[in-house]
């Protein structure tokens, strides 16, 4: 398949970053990306249905049946290898621990994996085909909070409160487990799974709780101060911008460096240097040959002001992004969030524009992001 994506290069140019890129990300991701960046934020004033939790779970769980029915449960690392392809709670718990170097927490990981084989198995039907992937947010091992006023559980980095009396809050209250489904996938292994919301076939068995995707319930002002200025930006710059950015012979690849470079900037906490000189003193230090920070040099002479332009326009993006953010935050609901000692989980999905508004100001993810 690659090779023959690698054929039609030209028809289909190969995807930057992730299946969903941050909303700034766009900028430089996509050609005129920041003028589809300016015009998701203005359509989430007129219809927000689209826009989910990113559910900060943690660890990751695939769990369903075969085609004859077989119920298998296994973690990321076993997803498509047939050794890991696990039938029993001792299967999962013996190749957790054949993995890793002995590390000193993974024999509780396992055993806390392999107690939850009954209650996910309790709770997927004799019929259903294929499997389910997601996050786990509370578990027997790591347990959820609190009672009738306030339940919270603290999965990753980011602490779920949820009202004892809502109903979602008497489940919990009942329940063992918890986990946020994200994809449904026809066969062991599969990799093209699709979106999946509705959970409800799952949700008959009192031990288990299984969020789908769970929408924001608050239509945002996004009244972000910036975004006129923005639109003009991008309108202004855009050309300019995709004509730097276009692979030219011994640089194909200058969109994933700068890629590169805003994750680093992302995770050093400093995203205030998004800009072409920090770029410029990052890429010297980098892993990137010296041919090819040289062609990066000329192509910013060639295209004067596109690379600042680029970066002024991740900045300002990001900002307007995290004003509408703080407002979906500090809407009042059922469940609410805080990271870091600040109102706000790893932030929302629109999965209509396929990206992620992410506060990067106050998230430092464990996992590459």
């Amino acid at each position: 398949m690659r090779a023959f994506e690698f054929l039609i290069e030209a028809e289909a140019p190969k995807k930057v970053g992730r299946e969903f890129n941050h909303l700034e990300d766009l900028v430089f991701t996509e050609p005129s990306g920041a003028k589809r960046a300016v015009q998701i934020l203005k359509s989430m004033a007129q219809d927000a249905k689209d826009v989910s939790v990113k559910w900060d779970g943690n660890p990751t769980v695939y769990w369903g049946r075969d085609d004859d029915g077989t119920f298998r449960m296994v973690g990321k690392n076993n997803w498509g290898r047939e050794e890991g392809k696990s039938s029993s709670p001792e299967d999962l718990k013996q190749f957790i621990m054949s993995r890793g170097k002995g590390e000193d927490w993974r024999e509780k990981f396992a055993s806390d994996m392999a107690s939850l084989w009954p209650t996910f198995e309790a709770a997927t039907p004799k019929d259903f085909r294929g499997y389910i992937y997601g996050d786990i947010l509370y578990h027997p091992g790591k347990p959820y909070q609190g009672g009738d006023g306030k339940i919270s559980f603290t999965p990753n980095q980011t602490t779920y409160s949820v009202k004892g009396t809502s109903e979602i809050g008497r489940r919990i209250g009942k329940s063992q487990a918890a986990v946020a489904a994200h994809k449904h996938f026809d066969f062991f292994g599969d990799k093209t799974g699709d979106d999946i919301s509705d959970v409800e076939m799952f949700n008959h068995s009192p031990a288990l709780v299984v969020f789908g995707q769970t929408y924001v319930n608050h239509q945002p002002a996004v009244d972000a101060d910036n975004l006129g200025a923005i639109e003009k930006a991008a309108n202004n710059f855009s050309g300019a911008i995709d004509k730097l950015l276009a692979p030219t012979a011994g640089l194909s690849d200058l969109q994933t460096i700068i890629y590169t470079f805003v994750n680093n900037q992302s995770k050093a906490k400093a995203l205030d240097s998004i800009d072409s000189k920090a770029f410029f003193t990052w890429l010297q230090g980098s892993k990137v040959s010296a041919p090819k920070q040289q062609k990066i040099s000329q192509l910013s002479q060639q295209h004067p002001g596109a690379l600042e332009n680029l970066f002024y326009l991740v900045r300002e993006l990001m900002k307007a992004k995290d004003e509408i953010i703080r407002e979906l935050d500090s809407a009042e609901g059922d469940i609410t969030a805080h990271t870091g000692g600040k109102p706000g989980g790893e932030g929302y999905m629109h999965g209509a524009h396929g990206v992620k508004l992410v506060p990067r100001d106050r998230w430092t993810p464990f996992r590459a992001d």
